[in-house]
């Protein structure tokens, strides 16, 4: 069959879940398609991490001009939760396929993405909201299976802080509260009792640690995602922001996992429907602190600001950092039994769903769906089928 099938592919450059998701996704569709991903943010860095997953990786905005002659040479548009991609497939009239893994969340598919010719959908815990047009496909974990079996004993405690990156202005409470989380992990003497802890999150993140503890057992590094996920499946224990890409990684990987509090809406949500679930017992919400609103579900984009706002004026509270710091003191106890919990959660939501959703693009590459029409060659002669580009 070859790869006939050329794809511009797009991640929603908020923290790294989205770019992860599309980084599996690529190494499944990498034997029969062309990947071009086009992106900003911590998206670009998180795939500039991933070499061999695309055929070239572009520094733009998906909706931009310079992502044009791109667009116009590819068949068919791939977007995770990006809605520029989405967009700018419109305009172009190419075929969109989008893969959510927060429509559990969301009040209504965004906008931008409605048009897609398949809406896939990561089922979650809960209640899923009323949808019109596209009808989402249900699917299971967008996330990569490892079948390793582990010989060597699980050794130090690693602290996640995501990707700690936003294109608005979010991106003001990254700093504050990576230092927040690491004063407190260090404050419940984390470090000492696991002989060494390794943070690992975003540049931006890791660069506001800088000079934050002096202790040698502590390092602090921005890794790329198969070394990031590799650190945390051999730990004794994790402690995580509560994005969804890094939980159900750690859950499939029976990593024994601990929480920070919510960076974001997304995280908010995410939070209280794990404590819900008792896979996420003993972990500090900012609904927990005095003043501070209980967020509704299903909030509209329009407001996320807000939710900024409130998580930046939880951070500076007084007495933060001691509940904080106390809620981490049982790090570490009960891990058997807690991953054990963990590990049944994550079976209980499905087979993987990269599967499914690399097996509906592949039938694609199939003469006869009509998803070739209207495209230019992959391979022009204008210099854009380099390996890597900027």
């Amino acid at each position: 069959m070859g790869r006939s099938l050329s794809l511009l592919c797009a991640a929603l450059p908020i923290g790294y879940g989205p770019a992860v998701k599309l980084v599996a996704l690529a190494r499944r569709l990498r034997s029969f398609a062309r990947l071009v991903v086009v992106g900003e943010g911590s998206t670009l860095e998180l795939v500039s991490r991933a070499p061999g997953a695309f055929d070239a990786v572009v520094a733009a905005n998906p909706a931009s001009p310079k992502a044009l002659p791109w667009l116009r040479d590819a068949h068919a548009v791939l977007s995770i939760m990006d809605r520029d991609a989405g967009a700018a497939a419109a305009r172009a009239g190419k075929p969109l396929f989008a893969v959510d893994s927060l429509l559990w969340m969301r009040p209504e598919i965004p906008e931008p993405l409605r048009g897609a010719r398949a809406y896939f959908a990561q089922a979650f815990a809960g209640r899923d909201p009323l949808m019109g047009a596209p009808r989402p496909i249900r699917v299971g974990p967008l996330t990569e299976p490892r079948a390793v079996t582990r010989s060597a004993p699980r050794r130090g405690l690693v602290v996640n802080l995501g990707g700690s990156s936003a294109p608005d202005g979010r991106g003001l409470l990254f700093a504050p509260y990576a230092r927040l989380a690491l004063r407190a992990v260090v404050a419940a003497g984390l470090a000492e009792r696991f002989g060494r802890a390794t943070v690992i999150g975003g540049e931006s993140a890791i660069a506001a640690l800088s000079g934050v503890t002096g202790d040698p057992r502590v390092e602090c590094v921005s890794l790329g995602p198969d070394e990031a996920r590799e650190r945390m499946a051999g730990a004794a224990a994790l402690v995580t922001a509560p994005g969804l890409t890094t939980t159900l990684e750690a859950f499939s990987d029976r990593t024994p996992t601990w929480f920070l509090p919510p960076q974001n809406y997304s995280q908010w949500c995410l939070l209280r429907r794990l404590r819900e679930q008792g896979v996420a017992d003993g972990a500090l919400h900012w609904e927990d602190l005095p003043g501070t609103a209980h967020l509704p579900e299903r909030m509209s984009p329009a407001q996320y600001a807000t939710v900024s706002e409130s998580i930046l004026r939880a951070t500076r509270q007084e007495g933060v950092a001691e509940r904080l710091r106390a809620s981490l003191l049982e790090v570490g106890a009960g891990a058997a039994e807690r991953a054990r919990r963990q590990g049944a959660f994550f079976d209980s939501l499905g087979p993987c769903g990269l599967d499914e959703v690399a097996a509906a693009l592949r039938r694609l590459s199939i003469p006869g769906t009509g998803v070739h029409e209207g495209a230019s060659s992959p391979n022009s002669s204008d210099g854009r089928s380099q390996p890597w580009t900027s």
